[in-house]
């Protein structure tokens, strides 16, 4: 007969940090990519130097002092994003195609009557920051090698005695134990003293002869983070623009992982030992940022732009469940009355961009942005307003980030223009992480019960685009982006590195009326 077990304590709602968010996780909801109205993307997203565009707006707030007429505009979005994974040769491809409304604003002005300022201009809008939404397959053969092995070295210390279902409460407890009861109860891992009270583990592995180890993991991922923006701004003496925006954040972040590993002995066919690990978290949070910026024009061909983005200060709530199953048993923290919850803070690294930009002949516009990000910055704090151990990981794995951005427009007719873009994002991930996840010497730490995690690349996004201006007041704005980027997947600290290529194909449609 299977036995099946429930976590005591699960509907509980944490009053510290026991499964936190860790240093990946902070990564991930501060991480970023290209987004923005059809024509700020087909430019690359280098908008900060020129304003009188929603997404300049986002990047540089004095970008809203350049409109001299009020607007309302939108976009739509599609993107597929295809994965590739490859290990030893083992190699897996999954595609997410996903259509979204990435932005919708408007922006008014108001005279003043006066030589200097002339006007003041404000603006609300919505925008879609980052897109979430991916899923990726790894499959593969480990050679002595498991899972198992890396959660035994996680509860080494810990007492077999509080592994054991009947403690309660244990929703108190750090993610170690979490592991060690879910493996310990399904007999993936036993004190390496048989029927003592030891603190010290083995995993099942150990008592194979030639062991394999075929492993297999999905990972499904979606939500976003969305950005409301309260924006004003003017310019003086048709030289000066300043802007300042307030900003009202939401994330809503949802992965499910699914893990498995068949242990085999030797040439056997059948494996010795099998079982599935599925994780299920869910994120939400909501926090505010404030953001403001110059833009000089020294002579009518030159724009020079500089912004600076504060951290997002987020309060945030964790759900998760999570099941081991060995075919026998299974211990799972899913109960009919809910999940377990986590309630934190988290603050984003803050930001500096400086822009430049020319004219030329009132037909061309060639313009570039750099953005200096300080990922090291990243802080998670327990409900109470204290530092967890994940901020000291994060200082010694992550560094600050350049970002480039490149673009150009030509009029072709009065209404007709063509754009290209380029960005380049730069990796934060440091040199000792890196390398370390690869031997095994330096590994992340990652907190709660998902082991598995990815080392972003260096991204790469190529953009062209459309613009068509109907009349003086209505126009409408395509744009295209590739983007391509290698990431390293570990299923777990120590475990072999599978090479994740990232592939996305993004399509935008810009509507947009001034008057």
């Amino acid at each position: 007969m299977k036995r099946i077990f429930i976590l005591a304590l699960l509907s509980a709602s944490f009053t510290g940090s026991a499964l936190a968010q860790g240093e990946m996780d902070a990564f991930n909801l501060s991480y970023n990519g290209l987004k923005g109205t059809a024509r700020s993307v087909a430019m690359g997203g280098a908008f900060g130097a020129l304003g009188g565009d929603i997404s300049g707006i986002a990047i540089n707030p004095a970008g809203i002092g350049v409109y001299t007429t009020s607007e309302v505009v939108t976009t739509l979005n599609f993107t597929n994003t295809r994965t590739k994974t490859d290990l030893y040769g083992s190699r897996t491809d999954d595609s997410k195609f996903k259509f979204s409304f990435d932005n919708l604003a408007f922006v008014g002005t108001v005279p003043l009557h006066s030589d200097v300022a002339p006007l003041i201009n404000f603006g609300f809008s919505y925008n879609r920051l980052q897109s979430f939404d991916r899923r990726y397959t790894m499959h593969g053969n480990f050679l002595n090698q498991s899972q198992t092995q890396y959660i035994a070295n996680r509860v080494e210390g810990i007492p077999s005695r509080d592994l054991e279902l009947s403690q309660d409460p244990f929703f108190d407890r750090s993610s170690d134990y979490w592991l060690g009861a879910l493996a310990y109860n399904t007999g993936m891992i036993s004190p390496t003293v048989p029927g003592g009270n030891g603190d010290r583990y083995e995993s099942v592995i150990k008592t194979m002869n030639d062991p394999t180890v075929d492993n297999f993991l999905h990972v499904f991922e979606r939500g976003s983070i969305d950005s409301y923006d309260f924006n004003m701004g003017t310019t003086f003496a048709d030289m000066l623009s300043a802007g300042l925006s307030v900003s009202v954040t939401d994330i809503s972040y949802n992965v499910t992982t699914l893990y498995s590993e068949d242990l085999y002995e030797g040439q056997n066919t059948n494996p010795a030992h099998f079982y599935d690990f599925d994780n299920q978290l869910r994120t939400d949070g909501s926090g505010w940022q404030v953001k403001a910026g110059l833009i000089f024009k020294p002579i009518q061909e030159l724009r020079i732009g500089v912004a600076y983005h504060s951290p997002t200060w987020y309060n945030m709530t964790d759900s998760y469940t999570v099941l081991m199953d060995n075919g026998s048993t299974t211990v799972s923290s899913r109960a009919e009355e809910g999940v377990v919850f986590s309630d934190y803070k988290f603050r984003t690294p803050d930001k500096w961009v400086f822009s430049l930009a020319g004219i030329i002949a009132q037909r061309a516009i060639i313009s570039a942005d750099y953005e200096l990000t300080n990922y090291a910055s990243m802080n998670l704090q327990d409900r109470n307003g204290f530092g967890l151990s994940a901020n000291q990981d994060i200082k010694e794995d992550f560094r600050s980030s350049s970002t480039l951005r490149v673009g150009g427009e030509f009029r072709i007719t009065p209404q007709f223009s063509g754009r290209v873009g380029y960005m380049w994002q730069q990796s934060p991930v440091k040199d000792i992480l890196r390398n370390g996840s690869a031997n095994g010497t330096h590994t992340a730490a990652t907190a709660g019960t998902i082991t598995n995690y990815s080392l972003v690349g260096n991204a790469n996004y190529f953009t062209y685009g459309l613009g068509y201006r109907f009349t003086p007041q209505f126009y409408t704005d395509v744009a295209f982006v590739m983007q391509n980027r290698t990431d390293d997947l570990y299923t777990h600290g120590g475990s072999d590195k599978t090479e994740l290529k990232n592939n996305m194909f993004s399509g935008l449609l810009t509507i947009g009326y001034r008057f």
